[in-house]
């Protein structure tokens, strides 16, 4: 499972250069610069971008600590669904999943993780991914909270009968000692999207 799930994130990379990309240039405090992939500079660039983000797996696949999903909000927003939809979906998913998960050296949050849980129809939805988010402390307290990015793979029953797609969505999160909340938001139009996915997790020392 750990080698699937290994083979996963690098194919995530794969799709989501881009996204690592703009990553990689806010990390440094660099702004992004727009590139025409097809030169073979730019080529050069894009070969660059993609080692880095597998290195940036493999770290946290060796270097992470085995942290532990466990789902339980699925919102869909008001503005978006009427009372009689709501009514009609699963809000408080059933579900777990197992990842790893690291601060970097910019203090920053890396995690690989695989999930299932129920979708809004209550069927079960296999996702698995990559989450980069960097994180602050508050203050003087034990508190750190992160906005972030997080890509994946999923397959859920009303996609093309479970066929895998890729998604990329933002994330935040809500951590104090082992223990963190974390949510991602599904961006969308009426009666569609717009619903606020949450997990909490927990971290193995």
């Amino acid at each position: 499972m750990k080698n699937a799930l290994c083979y996963l994130c690098f194919l995530l990379i794969a799709l989501f250069r881009p996204i690592a990309a703009q990553a990689q240039a806010i990390e440094r405090g660099a702004t992004a610069v727009t590139v025409d992939p097809q030169s073979p500079a730019d080529a050069a660039w894009w070969r660059e971008l993609f080692y880095t983000g597998v290195d940036h797996i493999k770290d946290t696949w060796t270097e992470g600590k085995v942290e532990a999903y466990v789902p339980f909000l699925s919102f869909h927003m008001p503005f978006a669904y009427s009372s009689e939809q709501r009514a009609n979906y699963k809000e408080n998913p059933l579900g777990f999943g197992m990842g790893l998960g690291r601060y970097n050296a910019s203090g920053n949050y890396e995690g690989t993780y695989a999930m299932v849980f129920q979708d809004s129809h209550g069927q079960p939805q296999y996702m698995a991914g990559y989450a980069w988010i960097p994180t602050w402390p508050l203050g003087d307290t034990a508190l750190k909270a992160g906005i972030g990015v997080v890509g994946f793979l999923t397959a859920r029953a009303d996609t093309a009968n479970y066929t895998p797609f890729p998604g990329i969505l933002p994330v935040a999160t809500l951590s104090i000692a082992d223990f963190s909340v974390q949510a991602a938001y599904v961006p969308g139009g009426s009666g569609w999207g717009n619903v606020l996915f949450a997990w909490a997790k927990w971290t193995f020392e």
